[in-house]
């Protein structure tokens, strides 16, 4: 075996051990070839509303930043859910950690239902609100206005989110913000 495959082994295997220790249900996933030398890290997650959309925005997360790969199912640490009331919001648990709900009158309103979704995955991700009204960046949520149809995060989202998720090991943060609600 390679120096390079037993390292990637034994941080697979640290990774694997930490997560067990701590309880975190994020996983790490084997990479992608015997010469890959990050591993990306899975994070589940269930959409009991806007699936669809749920579905394409884990696509773009997992095609921008490479560290992270989202999938539906497994022990799922991303909620998503439909409500009707109390605005588009995101209750982080961790890194990889989120409640999210998708208000139904943002839509009615205007704004784009998938933007949305990716925006408040954002959240669970590690990202902040960045309320500059730029659509170009996905952060800026709804300051962006209706005519804002962009869902995918930036270059420097997508980097720092792909920095968080580095080397595949987990992590957690004990924080309980709350996004979006606030600043509508």
């Amino acid at each position: 075996m390679s120096l390079r495959k037993f390292s990637a082994a034994l941080v697979a295997a640290a990774s694997a051990s930490a997560m067990l220790v701590s309880g975190a249900a994020v996983a790490t996933a084997a990479p992608a070839s015997a010469e890959a030398s990050v591993l990306a890290r899975t994070v589940y997650y269930s959409a009991s509303g806007y699936s669809n959309e749920a579905a394409q925005a884990a696509q773009i997360w997992s095609s921008r930043a490479p560290n992270v790969q989202m999938v539906r199912g497994g022990n799922a640490t991303i909620r998503i859910y439909g409500t009707t009331g109390g605005g588009s919001r995101a209750y982080p648990c961790g890194l990889g950690c989120a409640t999210i709900y998708i208000d139904s009158r943002d839509i009615a309103a205007g704004h784009n239902a998938l933007r949305i979704v990716t925006h408040e995955i954002g959240h669970g991700l590690g990202l902040p609100d960045n309320y500059n009204g730029i659509c170009s960046y996905l952060m800026s949520g709804g300051s962006a206005g209706t005519s804002c149809r962009n869902p995918y995060p930036n270059a420097q989202e997508a980097a720092r989110v792909n920095q968080l998720f580095a080397g595949g090991v987990a992590t957690t943060v004990g924080r309980r913000d709350v996004y979006d609600v606030a600043n509508r």
